[in-house]
Formats: C-alpha cells, structure tokens, sequence
C-alpha cells in the first residue's frame, strides 16, 4: 500500500523483511562532526555480516570512541527501527 500525500509522509508497507546496519560516521574537523547512517538489507545473514565486518574493520584501524564504534543490526518493523 502507498499512500502519499501532498503535506505530510509517504506510507510505503510490503511483506518484505528488512534488516538496517547503522553506524556513526566522522565528518569534518570537530570531534561532534559524527552523524548516523544506516545500509538496509532484506537478508538477515547479509546484515549480521555487513554489521561484523564494520566492527572488525574498527578493530583493525584502533579506533577506540565509543560513539564512532558502535554498530546496531536490527530488524525493521511497520513502526520503524
């Protein structure tokens, strides 16, 4: 079902289940230059595995701040994350 509307949000729902990665990234010179991104998945496998390979790549460069080293995989339901 899609529902759009001219002011407001778009409704889209499906039976596909999806799965998001997020993680803080670093930007500019300030150490509060972070935002959050997220890359979505429709395998839960798939996800789990981006989700690792982010951590291990942490390790690998010592990054030791916790709000750049985070990473959550979680399921995405009809209310959002």
């Amino acid at each position: 079902m899609l529902k759009i509307f001219k002011k407001g949000h778009t409704t889209l729902t499906t039976d596909v289940e999806t799965w998001a990665v997020r993680w803080n990234i670093k930007y500019g010179e300030f150490s509060s230059d972070q935002k959050e991104v997220a890359q979505f998945f429709t395998s839960k496998e798939e996800a789990k595995d981006f989700a690792e390979s982010l951590k291990r790549a942490n390790k690998l460069l010592g990054h030791t701040c916790s709000t750049l080293t985070w990473v959550k995989c979680e399921r995405v339901t009809n209310i959002g994350l």
